[in-house]
């Protein structure tokens, strides 16, 4: 647990990328205050009225704090910087808003649609950041972005929007909301996976206003950053993997290691890991690592790792954990080295659940339904196992439960494919351990 020790002002700095898509999607200019309306045609060809317009966009400007620092991006096939201009950044205010609210109103979209290029724009757009005040490592460097369709063929590759997603990886954090259904799942936690951010599917408009002022506010909560954590690894100790398991399972990289201490033979490698900014939120991790056995060392306790989190210049302002030390005892009862800690069995449950939903989607997907049905079974059951239930709200919009036990359950006459695609976002985010699920969400986000 991270506590702040006194009030300290962190400037943050959010973008909005991509508001329509174009091609498909026009934005019908009206008055500020009015009821936009956007005309889509799905890829199935089916024309779509959705109601709500730049509403949204301009409710999560008002969660802006004031002196943040901010743009307003517009993505087709390529992007364009709609407020403040080529000029870079924003201060946020009264007039500030104002004046970008006429912006979204205003904006007028065209092209196809390439998510890489309004990444790369919002990645430009904070390699401006000045260096006065609290110093670019004290921003909150966050994105928000909105599409309602896939990237299209002849605008950008799945492995185009992979290389400049990575190229912004710890520049920014970044959330996506998918609005109706004729967006691709895989692109959305592409971005959101690489970035650190979350996904959000929305069907009703109605509904996006209040879904982007609440991630836009969540974002600015964020404010403490510059957090680093540290694995210190004993001599001989082999890290094999470390991996956020909460909220979203994220692999993680060292931003840095250390080989002093294995080449000297005093030590074992020294690990650092970026946390991105953090807020009011519960984050969990979990770290396997591999010793050497030692028949000597039988039934002692050893020190194999110890965990360190470092806030550099800023800790002074918060009250931080103090080192953990991560400890094992060799034996040879089997009775304890075959049990499995409860913690860890928890996340394995979460990770069988999201492996046998992706499963039951491709199963669905080639029309073999009896297969499906099983697959669907076994995760309504492990979604009661580990106590999540907004993924057992999904399933029940795809199937009927028979025997809640066992699982047993059957395929829905009609599923529409955006229940199916937003249960696959929920099924990419966990519960803690107790099913505890912070800001536990209706199916969909904001269906």
């Amino acid at each position: 647990m991270i506590e702040r020790m006194a009030a300290r002002r962190v400037t943050a700095l959010f973008t909005a990328a991509a508001l329509t898509r174009a091609g498909v999607a026009a934005l019908r200019s009206c008055a500020p205050g009015g009821a936009a309306r956007w005309e889509r045609v799905n890829y199935a060809g089916r024309c779509v009225d959705l109601y709500a317009g730049p509403a949204a966009a301009v409710g999560a400007l008002a969660k802006l704090p004031d002196g943040a620092l901010f743009a307003l991006v517009a993505g087709g096939d390529k992007a364009t910087t709609i407020y403040p201009g080529p000029a870079g950044l924003a201060v946020a205010h009264a007039e500030s808003r104002a004046a970008a609210e006429a912006a979204l109103y205003d904006c007028t979209p065209g092209g196809g649609t390439a998510m890489g290029t309004w990444l790369e724009r919002a990645r430009l757009l904070f390699g401006r950041l000045p260096a006065a005040g609290p110093g670019s490592a004290g921003y909150v460097r966050h994105a928000l972005l909105l599409t309602d369709g896939k990237n299209e063929p002849g605008y950008e590759s799945r492995d185009d929007l992979r290389t400049r997603v990575e190229r912004c990886a710890g520049v920014f954090d970044c959330d996506v909301v998918g609005i109706g259904d004729a967006w691709e799942t895989e692109e959305l936690l592409l971005i959101t996976g690489t970035l650190g951010g979350r996904a959000r599917a929305v069907e009703d408009l109605t509904r996006l206003p209040g879904e982007l002022a609440a991630l836009t506010g969540r974002a600015a909560g964020r404010d403490v950053t510059d957090l680093r954590l540290r694995l210190y690894h004993r001599a001989g100790v082999r890290p094999v993997s470390f991996e956020q398991v909460h909220p979203t399972r994220t692999g993680l990289t060292p931003a840095h290691v250390d080989l002093t201490g294995v080449a000297t033979g005093a030590g074992g490698p020294v690990e650092e890991y970026e946390l991105g900014p953090c807020g009011e939120e519960t984050r969990a991790y979990l770290l396997c690592v591999a010793a050497p056995y030692d028949p000597a060392q039988l039934g002692k306790e050893l020190l194999l790792t110890e965990v360190e989190v470092d806030a550099g210049d800023h800790a002074r302002d918060l009250a931080l954990p103090a080192p953990q030390p991560v400890l094992m005892r060799w034996t040879d009862d089997a009775d304890l080295y075959s049990r499995l800690d409860p913690q860890v069995a928890h996340y394995q449950h979460e990770e069988e659940l999201h492996r046998t939903f992706e499963q039951a989607c491709a199963e669905l997907k080639r029309g073999a339904r009896e297969a499906a049905e099983a697959l669907l079974g076994t995760a309504w059951r492990l979604a009661g196992e580990t106590g999540d239930t907004a993924m057992r709200d999904h399933l029940r919009r795809l199937v009927r439960v028979e025997g809640t036990a066992r699982g047993t359950v059957r395929l829905l006459d009609h599923i529409a494919r955006f229940d199916v695609e937003a249960a696959r976002i929920q099924s990419s985010m966990t519960v803690l351990p107790g099913g505890r699920l912070p800001g536990a969400r209706p199916p969909g986000g904001g269906r």
